[in-house]
C-alpha cells in the first residue's frame, strides 16, 4: 500500500448517473488518500449525523490500513512478514480475512496467493523502479511463493509463515474485506443509500435517492479514464474490476501489467482485457476479479458460473464481452454502449 505514481488508472469504473438529493435526505460525500489509491465516500442520510459517520468510516479505514499495509512497520501483516517460523498474534479481522483469502487458493490451485509479496517486490510495478527481473531472479522468488506455507491457528489467533523470505500481500482482498466491514457499519446504522469507491473497488449501497437502482460504467479497457463500453444497474452491490491498464509499465515496447501469476513469476498473459465481478459481496467480488482473470475465460466463467451470488462481465482483446448468466436473464441488466465491442451470445 505505498504510494504509487501509476494510482490514477485504479479509479474505475466511472459513475455515470446520480441524482439530486431530495430535500429531506442529507447528502456528505469526502475524499482521501488512503490504501494507496483515492477512497471516495458519499452518504445520503436523513439526520444530522450523517457527516459524524463518514468521519467514523475514514476512521475506521486508517485503522485497517494500519493492520494491513505490509509497507507500515507496526502492522500485523508487516510483524507476520518479519518474523518467519513464528507465530504472530493477530486480530480476529486479520485472522477473518486471511482465512478467507486461503479460501481463494484453494479454488484456484494456488492462482491466487497472498504469499506473492516477494514476487511482486521483485517487479515492483507499483514502485518507483518497475522492471522485467531476471529468470533466475524470478525462480528464487517463485520459490517464497506458497499459500500452503501460511500456517493460521484459530484457537490461539496466530499466523506464521513456515518459509524465510515469504511475504504476504493481501492488496487483491484487503479493500474488498474493508469495503464489506463498512458497509455492515452503514447497515446498522441504518444508512439506506450510499456509494463507496475505495480505489476502484465499488460498493452501491440501497438506492439513488429517487429509489432507482444505481446506473455505473464498466470501463473500456483500451480506452482513456472515463471511457466506457457499456453501463450496469444494480441495487446493494459491489463492482470490481481487474484490467491489464490498471497499472503496468512498458520495456523495450512491451507492456507489463500488475497482475503476476504465482505459478510463473510473470503478469498473466491470456486473452482477457479485463474481469468485472459483481456480488453482493465486496470481499468476493475483490478476490474473484484476480482469480477469475488468472483462471482465463473458460474456467473463470465456470468458476463463476458455480459459485452463488457472484456474477461476471469479461472483457477479451478481440472486444468481446462475455457476460454470465444472471447477467444474460436481466437480473442485472447490462447495456453494451460502444459499438466496438460486441457480446458473446
Amino acid at each position: 500500500m505505498k504510494t504509487s505514481k501509476l494510482v490514477i488508472f485504479t479509479l474505475l469504473p466511472v459513475f455515470l448517473i446520480l441524482s439530486s438529493c431530495q430535500a429531506s435526505v442529507v447528502e456528505v460525500k469526502g475524499s482521501e488518500f488512503l490504501l494507496d489509491t483515492i477512497v471516495e465516500l458519499t452518504l445520503y442520510g436523513r439526520n444530522h449525523d450523517t457527516q459524524n459517520m463518514l468521519d467514523e468510516i475514514f476512521g475506521m479505514i486508517k485503522d485497517y490500513e494500519q493492520k494491513y499495509s505490509r509497507y507500515i512497520p507496526e502492522s500485523e501483516i508487516a510483524a507476520i512478514n518479519s518474523n518467519p517460523h513464528r507465530e504472530i498474534v493477530v486480530s480476529e479481522d486479520t485472522m477473518e480475512m486471511l482465512e478467507k483469502s486461503l479460501h481463494f487458493s484453494a479454488i484456484s490451485d494456488g492462482l491466487f496467493d497472498i504469499s506473492i509479496g516477494t514476487l511482486v517486490d521483485l517487479w515492483d510495478i507499483n514502485g518507483d523502479n518497475p522492471h522485467v527481473p531476471s529468470a533466475g531472479d524470478i525462480a528464487s522468488a517463485l520459490e517464497r511463493v506458497d499459500y500452503r506455507k501460511i500456517i493460521l491457528n484459530q484457537a490461539r489467533n496466530t499466523i506464521m509463515l513456515s518459509d524465510d523470505g515469504m511475504k504476504l500481500d493481501t492488496g487483491a482482498v484487503a479493500k474488498g474485506f474493508i469495503t464489506d466491514k463498512l458497509v455492515s457499519y452503514l447497515q446498522e446504522k441504518e444508512v439506506e443509500s450510499a456509494l463507496l469507491n475505495l480505489g476502484g473497488n465499488l460498493y452501491l449501497l440501497g438506492s439513488k435517492t429517487d429509489g432507482s437502482a444505481w446506473k455505473i460504467g464498466i470501463r473500456n479497457p483500451y480506452g482513456l479514464q472515463g471511457e466506457y463500453l457499456g453501463t450496469v444497474s444494480v441495487r446493494n452491490m459491489s463492482v470490481v474490476t481487474s484490467g491489464i491498464y490498471e497499472r503496468f509499465f512498458e520495456e523495450n515496447q512491451e507492456i507489463y501489467h500488475h497482475i503476476l501469476n504465482p505459478k510463473t513469476g510473470y503478469p498473466e498473459n491470456n486473452q482477457l482485457a479485463s474481469v468485472s465481478i459483481l456480488s453482493p459481496s465486496s470481499l468476493l467480488a475483490d478476490g474473484f476479479s484476480t482469480t477469475v482473470f488468472l483462471l482465463g475465460l473458460e474456467a473463470g466463467m465456470d468458476l463463476v458460473e458455480k459459485t452463488e451470488h457472484v456474477e461476471a462481465i469479461m472483457i477479451t482483446r478481440d472486444k468481446t464481452v462475455h457476460i454470465s448468466q444472471g447477467i444474460k436473464n436481466g437480473d442485472i441488466p447490462f447495456q453494451v454502449t460502444n459499438n466496438e465491442f460486441t457480446v458473446m451470445e
